[in-house]
């Protein structure tokens, strides 16, 4: 039971917001996304423009819990499946207020780090919402993370919008 305990995945999550903001100067800024744990009383609102696109950054980092030296083994365990399975995660952003799934994304195995990107559109409507960003594993049940985004939203900025398109329209030009 032991053996089976310490090889458990353990994943440790960090967030950050990219994009444009009003007030930033020429660059695309990322806002480092407190971890507030359930029940906390203060809330830390991240100030976002409506109608915006945004990349939210999760870093996924993985605990070596149970870490066999020299090998890392992707296939999770499950002594009762008929096959070998590799593990895997999703990504899931939410409003739950609004029952609204914004983005869904597979990740594969976490060897030692992993950053993914999930890009989201803010609300186009001004005032205060919580996006909640779901980890789940689609291998081992009760694994779960979930962790609350404040978001404060303010009117649209057209800088902001411009600097945007500007950005992903030379991305696009720099990648053919």
């Amino acid at each position: 039971a032991w053996n089976f305990v310490s090889n458990l995945p353990v994943i440790d999550v960090q967030l950050s917001i990219k994009g444009w903001w009003e007030d930033a100067i020429q660059a695309q800024n990322e806002l480092p996304i407190p971890i507030i744990l359930p029940g906390a009383q203060e809330k830390k609102w991240n100030t976002l423009h409506a109608d915006q696109e945004y990349v939210l950054l999760v870093n996924l980092y993985r605990i070596r819990t149970g870490y066999k030296k020299g090998k890392q083994d992707s296939k999770a365990i499950a002594p009762k499946f008929p096959k070998a399975k590799d593990e895997g995660w999703f990504l899931i952003l939410g409003e739950v207020d609004k029952k609204e799934l914004i983005a869904l994304k597979r990740v594969g195995y976490v060897r030692n780090r992993s950053t993914i990107p999930i890009a989201f559109y803010t609300p186009e409507n001004v005032g205060r919402c919580i996006y909640t960003l779901y980890l789940m594993s689609d291998s081992y049940l009760g694994m779960d993370q979930q962790y609350d985004i404040y978001l404060n939203i303010i009117p649209a900025s057209v800088s902001a919008q411009v600097n945007t398109e500007v950005s992903v329209s030379m991305e696009g030009i720099a990648l053919k």
